[in-house]
């Protein structure tokens, strides 16, 4: 992988992350945003389809070679080796109800290896990103730039665990695991979505889980978690994004929890 080539890909990443977001916020509680469903009913509008189109503008435009797997237009073959996986608004029930909580998600991957990501939230003013060896970072509107850390917490029992909604479980037939999950941490909290990823690589939370996600949901999370001393799954342990889940937290307590989901 040649560095120059991950330097410039990481510069537009942020680039257009922070565009995608500013133009979210141009429909963020408005009154009259319409909402429709998907075939698979889930919600989407507009700010998703054009924060989408936003970002691979700026990547056809910089590197035609590239592929790119977006939730809300698709896929286009590349030739280059690289992979940008874009999820434009990560948390669409968040946004349509005008709550603050939802990303803007960006993965890069050369020649399958997580090298690059992003989650921006807009309303929030924050941002968490990484770039491979290059650390993670957690930025916040009028603050200094800090490393993003996973926390130290080795006890189960003490661990601040944070999942989504119930629902999720059921689609999924995992109820039983939530229940474990429960019985065996200190705590379980239900910030949803991409938010509960964040939390978790800045230490803010120790486990972060979701028992449905999809490539684009966990585009940027190894390389993020990686560089943020933690680790990101599958709930298989799996060093993948297309198991149709996902589970972080810092070494220890990812055996941990691995251990519980078996």
């Amino acid at each position: 992988m040649d560095e120059r080539e991950l330097r410039e890909r990481s510069k537009l990443m942020l680039s257009a992350a922070a565009r995608a977001g500013e133009h979210s916020l141009t429909f963020f509680q408005r009154e009259a945003l319409a909402v429709d469903w998907k075939a698979n009913s889930t919600e989407v509008t507009e700010a998703d389809r054009q924060g989408e189109e936003i970002i691979r503008a700026l990547i056809e435009s910089h590197f035609p070679g590239d592929a790119v797997v977006g939730e809300e237009h698709g896929s286009r073959e590349g030739k280059s080796g690289w992979t940008w996986y874009i999820d434009p608004i990560d948390g669409t029930r968040s946004f349509a109800h005008g709550v603050p909580l939802y990303s803007v998600l960006i993965g890069l991957f050369y020649q399958g290896r997580s090298v690059a990501g992003v989650i921006e939230l807009p309303a929030l003013g924050e941002r968490i990103h990484a770039t491979d060896e290059q650390g993670a970072w957690w930025e916040r509107s009028g603050k200094p730039r800090l490393p993003a850390r996973v926390s130290t917490c080795d006890r189960l029992d003490r661990a601040l665990l944070c999942t989504t909604s119930i629902d999720y479980y059921k689609q999924s037939n995992r109820v039983e695991h939530l229940a474990r999950l429960n019985n065996a941490v200190g705590s379980v909290r239900g910030w949803s979505d991409a938010y509960l990823f964040a939390l978790a690589a800045t230490g803010r939370v120790d486990v972060a889980i979701d028992p449905v996600m999809h490539p684009w949901d966990n585009g940027p999370f190894p390389v993020i978690f990686r560089e943020a001393g933690g680790i990101f799954s599958s709930w298989t342990g799996e060093d993948r994004i297309d198991g149709g889940d996902g589970v972080a937290a810092n070494p220890s307590l990812h055996a941990q929890v691995l251990d519980l989901l078996k």
